[in-house]
């Protein structure tokens, strides 16, 4: 099995902890739902990016801050 293309560059950004490929991964009128939450648009994702223990801008799961 092939992963897609957008999601391949939504992982790799994620593990490099580089917020800006992972908010490029996303089109302006993305969708992204996070358990009961839901988020529209890059702005809400890349603020609820920022505001999550695990962030990208962070370093990502795992990664030191």
């Amino acid at each position: 099995m092939t992963t897609p293309e957008p999601i391949r560059r939504f992982i790799e950004a994620t593990n490099r902890g580089d917020t800006e490929a992972f908010l490029d991964a996303f089109t302006s009128d993305a969708s992204l739902s996070d358990w009961d939450r839901s988020f529209r648009g890059r702005e809400q994702i890349a603020d609820w990016n920022q505001s999550r223990e695990t962030a990208v801008s962070h370093g990502g799961p795992g990664r030191p801050r």
